[in-house]
């Protein structure tokens, strides 16, 4: 298979629709969790975010992070607190700064659905022929996907 070149907008493009069947894949699977934990989608990318901070994090600077309001955010937080999920401490050098992290429970509901979406992009990668999971392995292997944004 020879590689072509294509222009940002058409492989944004090619990129979306790839995008939009994997997601089709794992979305029911992970709509089931979320409904059965009845968490919103603004909790579930807490969650997610909170997931992949190295170190605590203020409501604040979690608020920035989400593009979300304050009060939104607050708001959410205090539904993942009750819940158990979130644990919020009083900040070491001022007391007025709560700072937020991922309880155990709520790293195994990160880690549900994070376990759903791999299952539907097994599904798919089930699906391709041995050449083109080793033409999208190649291609893969050169992106800067595996970074991690420290927080």
């Amino acid at each position: 298979m020879k590689a072509t070149v294509a222009g940002p907008k058409e492989l944004a493009g090619e990129l979306h629709a790839l995008w939009s069947h994997l997601m089709r894949g794992g979305t029911q699977q992970m709509f089931a969790i979320l409904g059965e934990l009845e968490l919103t989608l603004t909790q579930m990318k807490t969650l997610g975010m909170l997931n992949e901070c190295v170190q605590e994090v203020s409501v604040k600077e979690l608020s920035e992070r989400l593009g979300l309001s304050l009060p939104a955010t607050s708001r959410t937080v205090d539904g993942l607190l009750r819940r158990g999920f979130l644990s919020r401490t009083e900040d070491t050098e001022d007391r007025r700064i709560k700072r937020l992290r991922l309880t155990d429970a709520g790293r195994d509901v990160v880690e549900r659905l994070t376990s759903a979406r791999l299952q539907g992009l097994e599904a798919y990668a089930a699906s391709l022929s041995d050449d083109q999971r080793a033409a999208l392995m190649a291609a893969l292997a050169d992106l800067p996907h595996h970074t991690k944004d420290p927080v």
